[in-house]
């Protein structure tokens, strides 16, 4: 019988640090690129090795599709979990309600149903592996680095901060599945839409001098899913040139 190839689902894939991510897993995955928007540009940089779904991520409906999709393509061996939304810097006091809920429901709600619906999958695959993008704010409790800091995007950082948690739950619970659960916590990385002086300012504040790239994500994203990584589970991998060291 003939062995199923390793199928790995990309969440947010169409830009930024999901698409560096889902070149990185092409490289020995069949990837399966889910996003809200249109992807087909990344499946053209990568070649048959990829097909681009749309759905979005805090629909459950959506999620379980996804998980139907790379099924049918082989075993479903990485869910490396990217997609969400960042939120403008407004005052706790000031902060709508729906705003709060927005981004609570895309970038929390849309980690654990994304993870729900692909927990089926990759216990029958085992020795499977999630990998949930978090966030530095999600640690430090605000998103800039000394920039507005009486507009912290509270909404945001608390999103983050439940991701960190969700992470550490779902590999407590799913350990004995032989499926591990990492995060990464980027700092400040190129490609976000943000004035340049802004991002200038910024990587003052880090340390090494820099922001960091997507392709740095991506290739921490790949070390958490593989092989070499079978002993790190529970772990919030932090990148992000020295901005926070915990």
């Amino acid at each position: 019988m003939e062995k199923k190839r390793p199928v790995a689902l990309i969440t947010g894939a169409a830009n930024n640090i999901g698409r560096a991510c889902a070149h990185e897993f092409a490289k020995d995955y069949f990837v399966i690129l889910a996003d809200l928007q249109d992807a087909s540009k990344v499946v053209d940089e990568i070649g048959d090795n990829a097909i681009c779904v749309k759905g979005d991520v805090s629909d459950p409906k959506d999620c379980r599709a996804w998980v139907r999709t790379a099924e049918k393509f082989g075993s479903l061996k990485c869910l490396v979990h990217s997609a969400g939304i960042t939120a403008r810097a407004t005052p706790i006091e000031k902060l709508p309600l729906v705003e709060w809920e927005a981004i609570i429901r895309v970038n929390l709600t849309g980690s654990f149903l994304i993870a729900q619906a692909a927990i089926p999958a990759l216990r029958r695959t085992r020795c499977a592996s999630i990998l949930l993008i978090s966030s530095r704010a999600g640690k430090t409790g605000f998103a800039a680095l000394g920039v507005n800091l009486n507009a912290s995007k509270a909404h945001y950082s608390a999103s983050k901060a439940g991701v960190i948690s969700l992470t550490k739950s779902l590999a407590v619970e799913l350990a004995s599945d032989k499926i591990r659960v990492n995060s990464i916590a980027p700092g400040p990385i190129e490609g976000t839409m943000l004035p340049k002086a802004q991002w200038v300012e910024i990587s003052k504040r880090v340390p090494l001098g820099r922001l960091g790239k997507p392709e740095e994500i991506a290739a921490a994203a790949y070390f958490l899913c593989s092989s070499k990584a079978e002993f790190i589970t529970g772990h919030i991998l932090d990148v992000n040139g020295g901005a926070l060291m915990d």
